[in-house]
């Protein structure tokens, strides 16, 4: 496997970090597969960046098949979070597809994965990246920009439901309200989704998730969504490789089957729109 570090800019000038991870092809039989790859944006509120969702997560998806990156877009400390986090998310989204060759990746089947905050930054921009006008006036080539699919792990979707906890720190994300209610964005054109949360979170009240989903539903968006029984914030994938040092809660057996049920969706997806399954 190879792990490299890109620095890129968005069309707009403005500079982020982007990690690669690609795993090596077979070479004592020819192999020129393409393979899906997952687009990673971890959480951290929007202040930081949480470690357990940035290789643990890529190295979750390389074992599985895919090609991974993640995403190291701007926090609340350097300025308004929104729009250039929004800007971020699909320049990343664009080189990867424009680069999908050399990555061995299938440009048709890049999957964006968001974590919490994360989560809110990915649902944003899938609505966006299906927005022409938003897209021309931030120097984008492609008129159309959406993943095949997205994932989003216990993810804020309001700003007004829990988190952020304050009026400050809600107007340190952005000032421009239209991007604090991310269910408003959903249109027919949301990508495919796979949701899941704990009922018991206590940092992003399980019902960011509700009110996404019932906008999935409205839209008649595809979508599959876990909401487990108990769990605090923050899980990854629950186990103790990805806990945190003296933190028992962080071990939830139960949630940690979210991971193969998201891929066995999206193997469905795959085949439903007659791909190779893997």
């Amino acid at each position: 496997m190879e792990i490299r570090t890109l620095a890129l800019k968005t069309p707009e000038g403005q500079p982020f970090t982007m990690w690669i991870y690609q795993h090596d092809q077979f070479t004592l039989f020819p192999d020129d597969r393409q393979w899906p790859l997952a687009l990673i944006f971890p959480d951290g509120g929007f202040a930081g960046y949480s470690e357990r969702e940035v290789e643990a997560v890529a190295l979750k998806f390389i074992a599985k098949g895919y090609q991974a990156a993640v995403v190291k877009y701007n926090l609340t400390s350097d300025g308004p979070f929104y729009p250039t986090a929004a800007t971020i998310g699909l320049a990343a989204l664009s080189y990867v597809k424009r680069h999908a060759q050399e990555l061995n990746a299938d440009s048709d089947h890049v999957v964006v994965s968001g974590f919490s905050a994360g989560g809110h930054l990915v649902a944003v921009m899938t609505a966006l990246g299906a927005q022409s006008e938003f897209l021309n006036n931030h120097g984008f080539e492609e008129t159309k920009l959406v993943p095949f699919a997205q994932i989003l792990s216990y993810p804020v979707i309001d700003l007004t439901m829990g988190f952020p906890t304050s009026h400050h720190e809600m107007m340190a994300v952005t000032t421009d309200e239209s991007y604090w209610h991310a269910q408003e964005l959903v249109t027919s054109q949301t990508p495919p989704t796979f949701i899941w949360a704990t009922r018991t979170d206590e940092l992003v009240p399980v019902v960011n998730s509700l009110v996404y989903l019932a906008a999935l539903g409205e839209h008649n968006v595809p979508f599959e969504s876990h909401i487990y029984a108990a769990g605090v914030h923050g899980l990854a994938f629950g186990d103790l490789a990805d806990s945190r040092y003296h933190h028992p809660e962080d071990v939830v057996p139960r949630v940690q089957n979210w991971f193969p049920m998201a891929l066995g969706w999206l193997r469905t997806l795959y085949a439903s729109k007659n791909s190779t399954e893997i």
